[in-house]
Order: C-alpha cells, then structure tokens, then sequence
C-alpha cells in the first residue's frame, strides 16, 4: 500500500491514510475512473471511499476522480515518460513500485484492422501485491517434497496464484537453484536489481523477460534445479516449456483456469497436459486459502 499511495492524488492518499491498518491491509484493488467514485475491493466487493477515509456501499458519499487527477495519475504511473511503457500500455497494464499492477482501460487505437494502442485513459485499476508468509508450506511440504516435481497453480482472477507461487518460490529457493522468470516483475518486484519479495536464498531472476525466452534462457546459463513462472498461456510459453520438458529440470507455473475440465478445453494448456509436463495441478480457490490437488 506505501508503495502505491505515491502514484495517487494528495487528496485519495490522506483518505486512504485514514483507514484503519486492518482494513487497509485487506484492500485487494483501488480502481479509479474518470469523474466517477473512487472504489475499494475488499475480498472481490467493491466499497467506495469518503474523504473522511471511512468505506461505504453508498456511491453518493464517496470521493470522485476528476479526469486531470486520473492523467496526472497514469503520467506517474508511467514515470513521466508514456512513451516508454507502449508495450506494457497496449497490453493493458503496468506493474508499479512493489510488484503491484496497474490495469488500463481507454479507448483503442486501430490501424489498417489491427490494435495499435490506447489513447484516452478512462480508468485505473491498481492490483495490490501481497507476500503471504508461508501460504504454500503445506503444499510444498506434501507435494514437492522429497523429491521436486512439475507443478501448475491454477485458479480464476483473485484466487491468490501470484501470492502463492511468490511463497513457493521462496521455500523452494531456500532449498534449491530457482530460477524464477518474471516477466511482469510481480513476483520478486525487483527495484534497482534487489527483490521487494522474500524469493529465497538461492533463487535467480531474470525480471522482465519474455516467459519463453527466460525460460530457455535460464535453462541454458543458470543450471536451475527448479524453474518458476507466472501465467502461462501463449503457443511461445508451451513451445518452450515442451522443449524443457525432458531435461530433468522440473516447471512450477500458474495459469488462468476455472477448474481441470476448464483447463483442457485451452488447446495450448491441454497439449502440456497430453505430454505429462505436469505431474501435479493445484486448483486454488478462496483467495489461495482452499485447494484442491490432482495428481496427472
């Protein structure tokens, strides 16, 4: 929250500041939208928030954002400088200070049929990044333990596979050589080449890499005993992940995905199920504090 509260307007940041500790640490997002009310999610309800720091279900009571503070707020977000975060703006969004992500929404820009960026910022969706301590404890100790395997987190939006995969990362890396690719730098949150994050004693990142690429890559010049990654998803990430698959270094991922049978109808998920990539697939649900375990 300390790191977020720099990017945003005097007047949110003292109303935030006003909230109890408690409850400041339970906020999930803060969403901000041109000339609307400034909302709070809190365990995936939205509440909005009162210039006296106080959260409510009533909108009319709530603070707005006027669509100069909301520019002013991408500009800092991008660090006064847009130009450099085209990639990161046309894939809609910007991981911030901390490892915390900022989600766009504006008005698409197309060229000749194709996307070629976003223009006229209408919303701002800061995701808070959390470090759990020792939410993954038991399922390391019972399922990468004794010997390490392939392993994928799945869950939807909120379930915790960031947080949980950042913890696992840790007890792995205090263990064994992890190398971790981070390609949203959300994970380890590094900030002039040292990790915001607890990723354990022994672990390697290559932050902002492309997965596949890192991947291949941390293969070919860290020697890693385990590799990790954050949201598989592309033909490049299974490419990839194939072509490790084999060479005795085990994956530990994350990937979107409601359930098992959601997950193999995801042709490029299904076809690292069909090569027995993964041994084990952790279904996370609950904000990560339920899960369900299915051996592949």
């Amino acid at each position: 929250m300390e790191r977020i509260l720099r990017y945003l307007p005097p007047y949110i940041r003292q109303a935030l500041q006003k909230l109890p500790s408690n409850q400041q640490k339970q906020i999930q997002e803060i969403r901000l939208r041109t000339e609307r009310h400034i909302g709070l999610t809190i365990w995936n309800q939205e509440q909005f928030l009162t210039s006296s720091g106080e959260k409510t279900t009533d909108a009319a009571l709530g603070i707005r954002t006027s669509q100069k503070q909301l520019l002013e707020t991408f500009q800092a977000i991008c660090e006064y400088s847009v130009y450099r975060y085209t990639r990161e703006i046309y894939d809609g969004f910007l991981t911030v200070d901390g490892g915390n992500r900022v989600g766009i929404a504006g008005t698409a820009v197309y060229k000749n049929g194709v996307r070629t960026g976003t223009h006229h910022i209408s919303s701002l969706n800061f995701r808070i990044a959390h470090g759990i301590l020792n939410c993954a404890k038991d399922i390391y100790w019972h399922s990468f333990q004794p010997k390490p395997c392939s392993m994928l987190f799945i869950g939807s939006v909120g379930s915790g596979k960031t947080t949980m995969l950042r913890d696992f990362c840790r007890l792995a890396g205090n263990q064994y050589r992890v190398s971790l690719v981070d390609e949203r730098s959300e994970i380890a949150a590094m900030h002039s080449s040292v990790p915001r994050f607890d990723i354990g004693l022994h672990t390697d990142v290559l932050d902002g890499y492309l997965r596949a690429e890192g991947l291949l890559t941390a293969l070919r010049v860290l020697t890693p005993q385990v590799l990790l990654c954050d949201e598989i998803g592309t033909e490049a990430d299974a490419k990839a992940i194939l072509q490790i698959h084999g060479c005795g270094v085990p994956i530990v991922a994350t990937a979107h995905s409601t359930s098992l049978e959601d997950l193999t109808r995801r042709q490029v998920l299904h076809q690292l199920l069909q090569n027995h990539v993964f041994e084990k697939v952790i279904l996370l649900s609950g904000h990560g504090e339920s899960y369900q375990i299915f051996p592949i």
